[in-house]
């Protein structure tokens, strides 16, 4: 009875992840049908030509702007549903809830920036032995980036990818996700699940196993920190940076000397991070007690 109670803990906990994918299947469909009435409203015989019908429509799916529009009009609702689904089940029950100014302090925040830079390198190196060990996941995630609209930094692409997608994806992984998972299993395991899910969500070798990684280290900020807020600043540096920084700050010669010394010092930079985190947090949690 108890190892089917665990299972069925488990189980409940892919609910949040399940919810948001039927929510961005609704809003794939409801953005194709909508794509169908702009086209028919000034031309209804085009409803009876469907092959024209269907170029239509692949021409409008095909433009990167539509795609991202998309993109964060999904990111927008699973926030506002998961937002609410959080609220509703861990943060109206806590009172009183913790000040802004008690969930941060400089020596937290030196170390959330420094892990965000040593991560994107980290990255990096992690995406070229991906592309090394099969090229094929390397150009199929080339192409959903650029049809996605990250070849080019726009103002849609900046409040999507920096703000929307972070504060939506903590919501659902870092925060209903994780908290169910909480009840279920230790934090060891239920990082793991909520990280494994994370890089799953996205669909690609290359996104999803990066992703994985960097959900490893947002679960962590989050549960370490004691807040959610904590983990969604994170998710906004690490895609800040991501967006912004320029190529010319990633040695792409053919010095393998050079790249070891380059990825040695990602990792003692992510590690430093770490480090300054783990105090900083407990002694806000030392100074809040």
């Amino acid at each position: 009875m108890k190892i089917l109670k665990k299972i069925g803990s488990v189980l409940f906990c892919l609910l949040p992840v399940l919810l948001a994918f039927g929510i961005q299947l609704a809003v794939s469909f409801a953005g194709i049908l909508l794509l169908i009435a702009l086209a028919v409203l000034p031309d209804p015989a085009i409803l009876s030509d469907a092959e024209r019908l269907i170029r239509v429509v692949s021409s409008a799916i095909d433009d990167s702007q539509f795609f991202t529009l998309l993109s964060a009009i999904y990111a927008v609702t699973a926030a506002l549903a998961l937002g609410f689904w959080y609220w509703w089940g861990f943060v109206r029950k806590n009172r009183p809830h913790r000040k802004a100014s008690s969930l941060l302090n400089l020596r937290m925040l030196a170390g959330l920036i420094l892990l965000a830079f040593g991560l994107q390198y980290l990255s990096n190196y992690l995406v070229a032995l991906l592309a090394a060990v099969n090229p094929a996941w390397l150009d199929s995630y080339e192409k959903l980036m650029e049809s996605a609209g990250f070849g080019e930094v726009t103002p849609l692409i900046v409040l999507y990818g920096v703000i929307i997608a972070p504060i939506s994806e903590e919501l659902i992984f870092r925060g209903v996700t994780m908290r169910y998972a909480l009840k279920a299993m230790p934090f060891f395991l239920a990082n793991l699940f909520q990280a494994f899910l994370f890089g799953l969500f996205h669909g690609n070798m290359i996104q999803g196993t990066y992703a994985f990684v960097a959900g490893l280290f947002l679960g962590y900020v989050c549960y370490a920190g004691g807040s959610l807020f904590l983990s969604i600043l994170f998710h906004l540096l690490f895609n800040l940076l991501g967006t912004f920084l320029p190529e010319a700050f990633f040695y792409a010669e053919d010095s393998i000397p050079l790249h070891l010394l380059i990825l040695v010092a990602s990792a003692g930079v992510t590690a430093a991070g770490l480090f300054l985190y783990r105090t900083g947090a407990k002694a806000q949690r030392q100074t809040a007690s």
